[in-house]
């Protein structure tokens, strides 16, 4: 993230990072099995989010949404 960060600011091209953890050190699953089950979590959680995050630059106000 930090490199394509880094390139759009030498490009002057906005850009805006989404963040979804999908590993959880202390789970007491194993690694791969919990990986896959929360990467579903967090598919259909970014699906939401990323689609606010569109409406809102698009200026679509909430009571729009």
């Amino acid at each position: 993230g930090a490199a394509v960060a880094y390139v759009a600011h030498l490009l002057s091209v906005p850009a805006i990072f989404i963040k979804a953890v999908t590993d959880i050190i202390d789970g007491d699953k194993p690694t791969a099995e919990e990986f896959r089950q929360n990467l579903a979590a967090v598919t259909v959680a970014l699906d939401g989010a990323v689609t606010q995050v569109i409406d809102f630059i698009s200026g679509k106000s909430m009571s729009e949404l």
